[in-house]
C-alpha cells in the first residue's frame, strides 16, 4: 500500500546541496545525442529537483533517480542526493540500483522469446515442459497453467514474493525455492485457485517460468537475459547476478530508519533480481512505448510486445496484468508498467501509451515508494498542464 507523503517547500539552496547532474562535462556530447542533459530549463526538472531534495532527507531515502521520457524518448535524466552516504558518493545515471518486482516486465521479454523461438506455446501446459520440478497435484486443473496465464498472474499460483537472502549467503536451488524452503514464509509454488478464473499476484508463477526457461534453452536464467535480451538492446549496466562489476558501481541500500544494509540476493531472478541503470530503464522504456524495429535489434517483435501490453482476462478490483507489464491506476490515471520494493530498494516505471510519455523512478531506500510517489504525482500534473 502506498504511503502518502505530506509535502513542504524547499528553498533553492537546499536544493543545490542535494540535487547533482548525472552527466560530467566529459560525456555531455553524449548525453545531448540521448536528450539526457540536465533540462535546467524544463519546469517539471526544477520541480523533481526541489522535491526529491526534500523527500530524500526527509524520508531517510539517501538518493533517487529519475528518467522522464516525452514522445517516446528520453526527455531528461535526473540524479538526486547520494549512492553511498558515509562516502557521500552522488548518484549518477551509471548507479546501478535493485528494482524489486520490475524485474517481472523485463523478465517477461526473455519468456516471450520462448514462444517467438517456438520453445514454448503460450496456451500449452507448462508442466509438459518440466523435468527437474513439476507443478504437484491439486483439485485444481494442472493442465490450465499456461506461459499466458502465468506473466498475467491469472494462472491461480501461490507464493506473492520473497524476500531474498543477503550478499554472501549460499542461495536456494530453483528447485527448492519452489518446494518453499525460502525463510521468508515457507511457502511452495502451488494452485490456490483454478486457472484463468482470477487475478491473484503471484511472484512465484515468475520462478516457475524462470525454472521454464532454463529448461528450453540449457542456459542459465541471468546467462539467457543478458545474451539475448540485455546485449542486443544495448542494456550493457543490467544484470540477474551480482557481478564484481555491479557491486563496484552500485547504491548502497538503507533501511527504513536510513541505516545501510547488504544488497539482497535472490535465487528468484525472474521475479525480484534484477540489477540496473537509470539509463538502462529508461530505455527499456522507450522501447515499451515506441517499439522501433531497429532499435529492439530482433530480441522481440514489435507485434510480440504489443500483445504484452495488453490486459488479460479475469481482472479483478485487486489487478490487471498484460504480459509481464502491469496496468496501474493511481490518482485515476490509467498507465502500464511495474512497481518493485525489495529491503533497502524501491522503484516504479509508469508509462502513458496514448501520449507516449513515461517516468522511472529508482531508490537506494526502503522508504522509496515515500519518494517516488510525489514525484510520479508532479509527473502527472505536468501532463495534464500539456494536454
Amino acid at each position: 500500500m502506498l504511503k502518502h507523503t505530506l509535502i513542504v517547500a524547499v528553498s533553492l539552496a537546499a536544493c543545490a546541496t542535494f540535487l547533482f547532474s548525472c552527466s560530467s562535462a566529459k560525456d555531455a556530447r553524449q548525453a545531448k545525442a540521448l536528450g539526457t542533459l540536465s533540462g535546467a530549463r524544463d519546469p517539471l526538472y526544477l520541480e523533481i529537483g526541489k522535491l526529491g531534495a526534500d523527500l530524500t532527507r526527509k524520508e531517510s531515502v539517501p538518493g533517487v533517480a529519475v528518467a522522464v521520457i516525452r514522445d517516446g524518448k528520453i526527455a531528461f535524466i535526473q540524479c538526486i542526493g547520494y549512492a553511498d552516504l558515509a562516502s557521500k558518493r552522488p548518484i549518477t545515471k551509471e548507479t546501478i540500483f535493485n528494482v524489486g518486482s520490475v524485474s517481472k516486465m523485463v523478465s517477461a521479454w526473455g519468456f516471450m522469446q520462448l514462444s517467438e523461438k517456438e520453445l514454448v506455446d503460450l496456451d500449452s501446459p507448462v508442466n509438459r515442459y518440466l523435468n527437474r520440478w513439476k507443478i504437484p497435484s491439486s483439485p485444481f486443473n494442472i493442465e490450465k497453467v499456461t506461459l499466458r496465464r502465468i506473466l498475467s498472474h491469472t494462472a491461480g499460483l501461490s507464493v506473492h514474493g520473497y524476500g531474498g537472502a543477503e550478499q554472501g549467503t549460499k542461495l536456494l536451488s530453483l528447485q527448492e525455492s519452489l518446494e518453499g524452503k525460502t525463510k521468508r514464509n515457507g511457502e511452495s509454488v502451488r494452485l490456490v485457485n483454478e486457472p484463468g478464473t482470477k487475478w491473484q499476484y503471484s511472484g512465484g508463477g515468475y520462478t516457475l517460468a524462470q525454472l521454464l526457461l532454463e529448461e528450453r534453452t540449457e542456459k542459465t536464467f541471468a546467462a539467457y537475459m543478458r545474451r539475448y535480451v540485455f546485449q542486443p538492446l544495448g542494456m550493457n549496466h543490467t544484470n540477474y547476478e551480482w557481478t564484481e562489476h555491479m557491486m563496484a558501481n552500485s547504491a548502497t541500500a538503507y533501511d527504513t530508519v536510513g541505516a545501510p544494509i547488504k544488497n539482497r540476493i535472490f535465487t528468484e531472478q525472474a521475479a525480484a533480481g534484477l540489477q540496473t541503470t537509470i539509463m538502462d530503464l529508461a530505455h527499456f522504456a522507450e522501447l515499451s512505448i515506441t517499439k522501433n524495429s531497429s532499435q529492439l535489434n530482433k530480441v522481440l517483435r514489435p507485434e510480440t510486445i504489443q500483445l504484452m501490453e495488453q490486459p488479460v482476462m479475469p481482472s479483478s478490483i485487486e489487478g490487471e496484468s498484460g504480459l509481464g507489464y502491469r496496468f496501474m491506476n493511481y490518482d485515476g490515471i490509467r498507465t502500464i508498467g511495474h512497481t518493485g520494493e525489495n529491503v533497502g530498494w524501491s522503484a516504479a516505471v509508469f508509462m502513458d501509451m496514448q501520449i507516449k510519455s513515461g517516468i522511472v523512478v529508482l531508490c537506494n531506500g526502503s522508504n522509496g515508494d515515500r519518494v517516488w510517489y510525489p514525484i510520479y504525482q508532479k509527473w502527472l500534473a505536468s501532463m495534464s498542464r500539456n494536454k
